[in-house]
């Protein structure tokens, strides 16, 4: 099968953002392993000012990327938004998936969850 030139692009710019979602659900498994080891629940427990502000970081390094990505791979300001668009759904899907299969969450589409903190 041949894919057209944006074919291609589109089908790296959701390796990208499938991999990593990966690397953000790994993180994500870590930090419920320290701050949740008997499940996550609400309400959220208090995490320090600093903690914070990397959570923050790392959140907003995340946009950052995905950007980054539709930036590179349009050539046009509204390719440029649809690239980021794509990588960002991709992404966000594969964050579930992988959580999915690395902790078994979430059980049900209904289980809360914070989305972004920004």
């Amino acid at each position: 099968m041949k894919f057209s030139r944006s074919g291609t692009k589109l089908l790296w710019v959701s390796l990208f953002a499938a991999a990593f979602a990966l690397v953000e659900s790994s993180v994500v498994v870590y930090l419920r392993s320290l701050y949740y080891p008997q499940g996550f629940s609400f309400p959220l427990k208090v995490i320090s000012p600093h903690h914070f502000v990397v959570e923050l970081s790392r959140e907003a390094a995340t946009i950052v990327m995905l950007a980054a990505v539709g930036i590179l791979a349009g050539s046009r300001a509204w390719e440029k938004f649809a690239y980021f668009l794509a990588a960002f759904g991709v992404w966000d899907i594969f964050y579930y998936i992988w959580l999915k299969a690395l902790i078994d969450w979430p059980a049900s589409v209904t289980d809360w969850d914070i989305l972004f903190l920004i």
